[in-house]
């Protein structure tokens, strides 16, 4: 779109799209960490009231349990049962005076507690019960047959249970009737005072309201919005705040996995929470749930809050980067300008070093910098390129020193009058291949084996010539070998050490080179056993190389200290020492380069 090449325009979509991003990632975090926090608030809220609950209701039923034990433990209540249980057989009025004193003690006991709507012992065995008369209790009532058989093997005394949510179907008077769902505590009676005495006389039954469960949990739910169930051992629901609340058979094995957790799950189409615990007194789990949607909602409140204010922020970033990048333009279209004059070849222009800005002042500055460094470099390039190609001549001339080529025909003219064919074969061979690598590819770089290969053609000529005075010690690393070098760089520097070395002494001609690799570099050291040179000749020679502006033309190692530098950069190094009548040593270093082209 032509729009967005304008500046102008790219501005404002960038601070934009900066501000924009960078609000929505601060609200998304803002309410995922907010949701995170108001989650695990939720869950930490349940779970404590999930345990309130429970606490109230192991106290509750605790102290019922405790009024039991308290009648177990009745060394009344155990005589007058022992004498009843002697005496079923035939009916004495000593009998009705037995069921009234028990009949009697458990009205004391349990009468004023409006939470109990029914009690009353009974011996399953005997057919006996102790609760006005025995025509109130159905000895037949399946829920009776349970208990007794529950507690008829039990081996100590004070024993009790409890009894889910279930209908009192073993009253037959309607006075004790009722339309509602009771829950029942029994405890044995036996005589705890001799545990050598097994006999089960009765078992205690007190049947109780759900109401009281009523007003425990309904109070809760009415001050937290949070549903409650209670579930007993056999998995049955005792009692419900809400009684279309369900749960599914892999929501009830979840419950008596572990003693209290929590989970969530979708309930009724609503995703909720589901905590529960369990009672340390009768195993009953209390269940509470609390749907999300309450979250949902404060959750909603932070979306739309983050939304308006992010189209407020846009708004105000948008008409921000307006007015910045109008008061911002002037400078920036000069400067546009100024780089497409340089862009035509006007590099002698220059930008004014003060600005409104002081950014751009600075980048005005910058950019004069930079013109006047293209100029100069543009300069050093020109100087550059004659220097490469004065170096390229001076290679050029180089390549056969015409007084080496009459000598060496001179020598081959000499052995044929003294028949040595062997050396003049040898001399011709060497001859041919250093022509036929002078001649090919001229001023190209070459693998350091090909430079090694013409040193030793040079030195077997040199060598048959002076008769073998000539002793040419050569290392080489193989991990060197194809890493390449300008050509006709060693041959110079051994024939100087021949020519201006070892040449002035009477002894045998050393002259050595040593190639290895040295971390990511070159390193090549020739050296002899020459003349040397003076002090003063050696501080001449390296302050020559190390001054451009001193060294001087030739094929001498001024001019391979250029051919190098050219080639490979300050990295490439040169280096002479000497000492008088003990020889010169010339040390090379170079990065390690391969050539681009074979040899």
């Amino acid at each position: 779109m032509k729009i967005m090449k304008s500046i102008n325009a790219r501005i404002i979509l960038y601070l934009s799209l900066i501000i924009g991003l960078s609000l929505i990632s601060l609200g998304v975090t803002s309410y995922q960490i907010f949701s995170r926090y108001t989650k695990n608030d939720m869950i930490k809220h349940v779970t404590t009231i999930t345990a309130q609950t429970n606490q109230s209701l192991d106290l509750y039923l605790s102290e019922i349990k405790d009024s039991l034990h308290f009648l177990s433990i009745d060394k009344d209540l155990i005589s007058n049962l022992q004498s009843s249980l002697s005496k079923n057989n035939n009916y004495t009025v000593e009998q009705d005076q037995i069921r009234v004193r028990i009949t009697e003690l458990l009205y004391n006991m349990f009468a004023e507690k409006s939470d109990v709507s029914g009690y009353f012992i009974y011996n399953n065995d005997d057919k006996i019960s102790f609760i006005n008369n025995r025509a109130l209790i159905g000895y037949d009532s399946p829920f009776l047959n349970k208990v007794w058989g529950d507690f008829k093997n039990t081996q100590y005394a004070l024993q009790t249970r409890f009894y889910g949510s279930h209908k009192p179907d073993y009253y037959e008077h309607s006075s004790n009737q009722t339309d509602g769902n009771v829950i029942t505590i029994a405890a044995n009676i036996k005589d705890s005072y001799d545990p050598s005495d097994s006999t089960l006389y009765g078992v205690a039954i007190f049947d109780y309201n759900i109401s009281k469960l009523k007003r425990i949990y309904d109070q809760i739910q009415t001050q937290t919005g949070i549903e409650s169930i209670i579930v007993d051992d056999q998995q049955q629901f005792i009692y419900q705040t809400d009684p279309s609340l369900t749960l599914s058979r892999s929501s009830m094995e979840k419950l008596f996995e572990h003693s209290s957790g929590y989970w969530t799950e979708n309930i009724g189409g609503n995703k909720s929470l589901i905590s529960y615990t369990t009672s340390a007194v009768s195993g009953w789990k209390t269940v509470s749930l609390l749907s999300f949607s309450q979250l949902d909602k404060s959750l909603m409140l932070i979306r739309n809050t983050t939304i308006t204010l992010f189209a407020i922020m846009v708004t105000l970033t948008i008409l921000f980067a307006s007015a910045m990048t109008i008061r911002t333009n002037r400078p920036i279209l000069a400067l546009v300008k100024f780089i497409k004059d340089v862009g035509k070849g006007n590099l002698n222009l220059r930008l004014e070093r003060k600005s409104t800005y002081e950014e751009f002042s600075v980048l005005n500055r910058g950019i004069n910098d930079m013109m006047d460094k293209i100029n100069e470099l543009i300069e050093e390039s020109v100087e550059r390129q004659l220097l490469q190609k004065e170096a390229e001549y001076d290679a050029l001339q180089s390549k056969m020193d015409p007084h080496f080529l009459f000598n060496t025909l001179q020598s081959i003219s000499s052995l044929s009058i003294l028949g040595r064919n062997v050396d003049i074969e040898k001399v011709t061979h060497a001859l041919r291949d250093m022509l036929h690598y002078s001649l090919y590819r001229q001023n190209d770089m070459v693998p350091i084996q090909s430079e090694v290969r013409s040193v030793e053609n040079y030195l077997n000529i040199q060598n048959i010539r002076y008769n073998g005075k000539i002793r040419f010690e050569l290392y080489t690393d193989e991990n060197v070998l194809f890493y390449s070098i300008n050509k006709f760089t060693l041959q110079p520097l051994v024939e100087n050490a021949i020519y201006h070395g070892v040449e002035g002494i009477d002894e045998d001609w050393l002259i050595s080179i040593r190639i290895t690799k040295q971390s990511e570099k070159v390193r090549i050291k020739i050296s002899d056993n020459g003349i040397g040179m003076t002090p003063k000749q050696l501080l001449d020679l390296r302050a020559q190389l190390s001054n451009k502006n001193l060294r001087t033309g030739g094929i001498g190692l001024s001019s391979i200290a250029d051919r190098l530098e050219l080639k490979f950069g300050p990295s490439a190094t040169l280096e002479v020492d000497s000492e008088q009548y003990k020889g010169t040593t010339i040390v090379l270093t170079i990065p390690q380069h391969y050539a681009k082209r074979g040899d």
